[in-house]
């Protein structure tokens, strides 16, 4: 079997992407390879880590003998090549499955080759397929699902003992109106919503099945990156395993298990004061206090002061404070009002709002302050809990 990229760097920039989905430490020791497969007279890539699997159009051709069935190949080796070479172009030569033979040109009158072990892709593992009657659909832009992917990892972190709190929320109201993007550490949260109405700013974005919660652990975050930012991506899931397709890709993986927080409980239906500030402005001042913050607590302190915020911070054991100020753009909060934060949990959360100008909303200084775009309409927010100040 003879196979042939016209291009090294399409092959190269296909297997980079296949490698994303490679462990590297895998319970199987085939997982380390790359699968070529054919489908419909077309070449895949087919990579896994055993709980996820990825497959994308590979740029080979068969210019010689026949399919022989799927099989591996030893990405490092080839990857490395490839990044040497010019743009040529390459071509396999499969010996029995057992090795393959791998020929280029370096130019128009030099030729090399080196020859590379290769293994039978029948004992390379398969995941299970979707229960069709239980499967959710949906269909999202790539664009979005990228933005909320990215802005949502601030507020994801490793959890052994929570798994889910390790994960990405889809969670589709009864009514299939609206999706929620929500992630949280248990001191912030994300939170996203799409509306199902194009005529309103959303899409049509509900395609069949029962509603039902999908979590997006973040150990997949990396191999879902290949999809890259143009087009849909369409989302299936029943509850075991998610599909996710877009432009002759399909990336499988395995829904994580457990039951997720109940956020709409922590998000207070009203908070009776606000201010509005310039984002950047406000990131600023808080990352130059919080250099001088306790390097246990991080707490910065908040404080209205006339038309501006006075933001604090020091570190007893060390002698050292800092104070400075953010003037307000508009307000509705009593003077003094005063709340605690850590700097880096307050920076996530403003960072992630898609606007020059925030409002922070709050109640009182144990209750979570919540923060939007300046917009009525604003889609997404973030919230931060409140830490204890100390008199």
């Amino acid at each position: 079997m003879k196979l042939q990229a016209q291009s090294s760097r399409a092959l190269y920039a296909a297997l980079n992407k296949s490698i994303k989905c490679i462990s590297s430490r895998n319970t199987i020791a085939i997982l380390g390879n790359v699968l070529i497969t054919q489908k419909d007279d077309r070449f895949f890539f087919v990579s896994s880590t055993g709980e996820s699997r990825l497959t994308l159009p590979a740029p080979l051709t068969l210019v010689g003998g026949k399919y022989e069935g799927p099989v591996c190949i030893p990405y490092k080796e080839i990857v490395s090549l490839l990044s040497s070479l010019s743009d040529c172009v390459v071509t396999f030569t499969f010996n029995d499955k057992k090795s393959l033979t791998m020929e280029y040109s370096t130019d128009e009158t030099r030729t090399g080759k080196c020859d590379i072990p290769c293994f039978d892709g029948a004992e390379y593992p398969n995941m299970t397929d979707l229960d069709e009657e239980k499967t959710m659909r949906l269909s999202l832009s790539l664009s979005l699902f990228q933005s909320v992917v990215t802005d949502a990892s601030r507020f994801i972190v490793e959890n052994e003992l929570r798994p889910v709190m390790a994960c990405l929320l889809l969670d589709v109201s009864e009514d299939r109106s609206r999706i929620n993007f929500v992630g949280t550490t248990g001191k912030i949260l994300f939170k996203c919503s799409h509306s199902n109405d194009p005529a309103h700013g959303g899409s049509d974005f509900y395609r069949g099945g029962e509603p039902r919660p999908l979590l997006i652990s973040l150990c997949y975050f990396k191999v879902l990156s290949v999809l890259g930012e143009d087009g849909t991506v369409d989302i299936s899931t029943d509850g075991n395993i998610m599909v996710f397709t877009s432009d002759g890709m399909e990336i499988r993986c395995r829904c994580a298990e457990g039951r997720y927080p109940s956020y709409t409980a922590v998000i207070p239906a009203k908070n009776p004061y606000f201010c509005v500030v310039n984002k950047k402005e406000l990131v600023n001042t808080i990352r130059r206090v919080g250099v001088f913050a306790s390097s246990e607590s991080n707490l910065v302190i908040i404080k209205k002061k006339g038309a501006f915020l006075d933001l604090s911070a020091q570190d007893t054991d060390f002698a050292r404070a800092a104070e400075d100020q953010v003037p307000l753009l508009s307000d509705d909060c009593p003077d003094n009002f005063c709340i605690g934060t850590a700097t880096n949990e307050i920076c996530n959360c403003l960072l992630t709002i898609p606007s020059d100008t925030v409002r922070i909303a709050v109640s009182d200084p144990t209750r979570a302050m919540v923060i939007t775009a300046d917009d009525p309409a604003s889609c997404i927010m973030t919230l931060c809990m409140p830490m204890l100040i100390n008199d």
